[in-house]
């Protein structure tokens, strides 16, 4: 049976910073997913805790009859881990120890590790991969040792895919490969298919969710213009059999804004495209 997860959505209004998301506010957004029928938890901000308290979330997941599946690395105001590759390594070493205590397989990593999903004007590429190599070797050693895999993140471009696909090829690591965001690669000229097609066999996890070619607005799959009969067909011809792991938002202030009604669309859309693939 397929599974599908959702990521922990911010349940207290607009979340500002990460630290705001509390244990007990995770709990909370634990159990909305488990109610909905989500089988595996996507941890969107849990990288300000501590191990213990990570754990704690685990044991939480557990009980509610999910499975800790990734954690999205991060630092304490955003997804760039830090200003230079030393800072960000520190940042995602921690997330791994993270994952390892939350129970999780996964953690999502955005690249270059100094600037996020984007490459930037005219970028100096071969000084972006030395800063990603130095940032990425103790986390990717760490990460071995403790069993947990690490998943870089595409942006909207194809530029910054086969930037990542070089980064990988340099790693050449089993346990390090991609994350495909069909949302993000909607957004340019990359498209969710062919990002799905070009990680291939390093295809580690997914941030499923839609949008209508401009914002990246984290809908539910269905309510946007990704083809998502052929994105489960590109996922097929790759051999990928783990969790359709969905990616939602708790700040849509840009536009009309449901939670309750987008995670129950999520897993029921989901469930329709999946059924209907046979």
């Amino acid at each position: 049976m397929t599974q599908i997860g959702c990521n922990t959505l911010y349940g207290g209004g607009s979340l500002g910073a990460a630290t705001d998301y509390t244990v007990a506010d995770l709990k909370r957004s634990l159990e909305r997913n488990a109610a909905l029928g989500y089988d595996t938890v996507e941890y969107s901000h849990l990288c300000h805790l501590t191990c213990e308290q990570a754990a704690e979330v685990g044991a939480c997941t557990r009980n509610l009859g999910m499975q800790p599946w990734s954690v999205h690395s991060e630092s304490a105001g955003s997804f760039v881990l830090g200003a230079t590759a030393e800072e960000a390594s520190a940042g995602l070493l921690h997330a791994v120890e993270v994952c390892k205590s939350v129970g999780a397989t996964v953690v999502v990593v955005h690249a270059p590790l100094v600037r996020g999903l984007s490459l930037g004007d005219l970028p100096d590429v071969p000084s972006l991969v030395q800063q990603d190599l130095v940032g990425l070797g103790e986390p990717v050693a760490r990460a071995a040792e403790l069993g947990v895999e690490l998943a870089l993140e595409n942006g909207r471009t194809l530029a910054h895919w086969v930037y990542i696909q070089a980064l990988l090829e340099r790693i050449n690591q089993p346990h390090v490969g991609a994350c495909v965001d069909a949302g993000h690669a909607n957004l340019g000229d990359l498209g969710a298919p062919r990002a799905i097609r070009m990680a291939g066999k390093r295809l580690l996890t997914l941030h499923l969710h839609d949008n209508l070619g401009e914002v990246d607005d984290h809908l539910p799959p269905g309510r946007g213009t990704i083809d998502w009969a052929e994105l489960l067909a590109a996922l097929a011809e790759v051999g990928y059999h783990r969790t359709l792991q969905l990616e939602l938002t708790d700040r849509a202030a840009h536009r009309e804004y449901d939670q309750a009604l987008e995670q129950r669309q999520g897993i029921e859309n989901m469930r329709r495209f999946v059924a209907a693939r046979g």
